[in-house]
């Protein structure tokens, strides 16, 4: 049985005719229970009640596809069949009134604007895509940004939690999940084209100065083992998730948080390899290359002499912190660079061998790395006080080259503070006799753990605190970073398959431009909120529908939108939205 047919509830003026209303797919029902299933889907759209006990489970299946139907028929009427500012009267029986088919639809409202804002739809069919295909394309992106998720649970909050459907005008219960899972892999195959046509349209939208361009990379976590993948390895996890094979994500951002470039490496890839990678995959570059003479700013990880040289060959600028901590800062006058209650930060700028140094002190990173240095140096000096306690308890381990050992493995767990103590093994013949230890640089030791880092430039032009300001953006990547992991649904990843792990990380990069969009907009209105707090305020927006009985037995459906909050105003009003997402729909049955 495959479809629900119907006859003199849907009857044209000339006699019933069939057609099809609804396709069910497969049953797990015997063939001889089908008609008594029809039936009963007959009757429960004509508000009957069955003469005869019906089984259980006949009554489930009855009643859920009796729903479908009647969603099916809201669908197809027009958005307005009836003036809502029109009075309607009608006598009811208050005890008859249900609501059900509760769907969020706030949070899906302002993903679905800044999807058309961006233009995602036409871009997709200028690149081939159907309409279906479109339609789960915003499924997974607007999905990832309103419930971060794997794909199977976009799909399932998709079918039986979001008004996201009405918002497109489609029926997500007749796409399969296998339909995400392709379209995934369809939209990795045009990577590029996708991130050409955002950085044209955010471009063109907000008039983006694309005078920087900020690098850095993170890396993410896969459950199970990834046999399949060639790209997952293991390697140092930011996330100190050393159980698990690892991803690497490449992300460029420009100065305004908008995302350029995107790319997956292996999970245990040397970062500075990937700059010339990342140079060349930029969207456009050489057919619509960004403002002229870009600054290109990278953390230390990055900044190798090599890929200073390459930037520079590029016809580039750079901004990077020195690889090495300064030994010890110049004499020269101090400029105040920044105050607040975070503490001050003071700079030295010199010009040596061609390129601008700032020496930078911060007294609040000197407070916490001094912090640091002291929980360092008491678990170094307790580990040696336990080794040295061995040489004359009884029992305890007196072997020289087992001291020995011991120490250097107490070395490796403390190297910051350890590389600037002396420790002595004395030894008669193989035992040892004595451990003693002593701090041989002090003043390294201090200068280690000072707060100060040196800041290395080709842009001659600027002054310490433009170019420290300039360095800083560079936490614009570690926010889109954090908010990629924790409100896109970046970890952990459940794939086996390259291209489907390529594909889960591609999404929540589109997903991001999202919120980057509204936020932006937002913004200019005063709104300030982060994303999870938007969404989260958001989601209190639901369609319903309410049905109740009148004293002519006729049952009346209405879907609407639930009136909006304060909050839910503020927002719409600056995005220029309508303040309840679709109208309503009347149904009688």
């Amino acid at each position: 049985m495959s479809t629900i047919d119907s006859w003199s509830r849907f009857a044209p003026p000339k006699g019933p005719r069939q057609r099809i209303v609804l396709d069910l797919g497969r049953l797990d029902l015997p063939r001889e229970h089908w008609k008594i299933l029809a039936d009963r889907i007959e009757q429960i759209l004509s508000g009957q009640k069955s003469l005869w006990p019906i089984e259980e489970s006949i009554e489930n299946l009855a009643l859920d596809f009796a729903g479908r139907v009647k969603r099916k028929e809201r669908q197809a009427l027009p958005e307005a069949c009836v003036p809502e500012a029109v009075p309607q009267w009608e006598t009811v029986d208050l005890g008859s009134l249900t609501r059900k088919e509760v769907r969020t639809v706030g949070g899906e409202a302002l993903g679905h604007w800044a999807f058309n804002k961006l233009g995602f739809a036409g871009m997709f069919e200028d690149l081939g895509f159907s309409q279906t295909q479109i339609d789960v394309a915003a499924l997974l992106i607007i999905g990832r940004l309103i419930h971060p998720a794997s794909e199977r649970q976009t799909f399932l909050w998709a079918t039986e939690s979001s008004g996201l459907d009405e918002l497109l005008g489609t029926d997500f219960e007749k796409i399969s999940l296998s339909a995400l899972y392709r379209l995934s892999d369809f939209m990795v195959q045009h990577r590029e084209a996708i991130e050409v046509h955002l950085q044209r349209s955010e471009r063109s939208l907000f008039g983006l100065r694309e005078s920087i361009i900020l690098y850095d990379l993170t890396n993410t976590f896969l459950t199970g083992t990834a046999q399949e993948s060639t790209m997952a390895k293991r390697g140092r996890s930011k996330e100190k998730r050393t159980d698990c094979a690892l991803l690497t994500l490449a992300l460029v951002l420009d100065e305004d948080g908008f995302p350029k470039v995107s790319k997956v490496f292996e999970g245990n890839v040397s970062e500075p390899s990937t700059l010339a990678m990342i140079l060349d995959a930029l969207p456009g570059y050489g057919q619509m290359p960004l403002r002229a003479s870009p600054t290109v700013v990278i953390d230390a990880g990055i900044a190798t002499a090599e890929n200073i040289a390459l930037i520079c060959s590029r016809g580039m600028e750079y901004v990077c912190v020195s690889r090495s901590r300064p030994k010890q800062y110049p004499d020269g006058e101090r400029t105040i660079i920044k105050t607040g209650p975070g503490g001050t930060v003071q700079g030295i700028r010199l010009e040596k061998d061609g390129e601008v140094l700032l020496y930078c002190e911060s007294t609040g990173r000197s407070a916490k790395e001094q912090g640091i240095r002291d929980r360092l140096r008491k678990r170094f000096e307790e580990g040696l006080t336990s080794i040295a306690a061995s040489l004359s308890k009884r029992g305890g381990v007196k072997s020289y080259d087992k001291i020995v050992e011991r120490v250097g493995r107490l070395r490796e767990r403390c190297a910051s503070v350890a590389q600037f103590y002396e420790v002595t093994v004395e030894r008669s013949e193989d035992i040892a006799t004595a451990l003693t230890w002593r701090i041989q640089n002090e003043e390294g030791l201090r200068a280690g753990f000072c707060g100060g880092y040196l800041i290395r430039s080709s842009r001659k032009d600027l002054d310490e605190k433009s170019l420290w300001s300039l360095y800083t953006t560079l936490t614009l990547v570690e926010e889109s970073f954090r908010s990629l992991k924790s409100d896109l649904g970046l970890r952990p990843m459940y794939h086996r398959k390259d291209r489907r792990l390529e594909g889960h990380l591609f999404i929540s990069v589109c997903a991001y431009h999202l919120p980057a969009t509204i936020q932006r907009q937002l913004r200019k209105e005063g709104i300030v909120h982060n994303w999870e707090i938007i969404r989260m305020r958001m989601a209190s927006q639901c369609r319903v529908t309410a049905s109740i009985t009148n004293d002519k037995e006729q049952r009346f459906h209405i879907r609407q939108t639930t009136e909006p909050e304060s909050f839910h105003r503020e927002v719409y009003r600056a995005l220029g939205m309508h303040p309840k997402p679709l109208k309503s729909k009347k149904t009688v049955s």
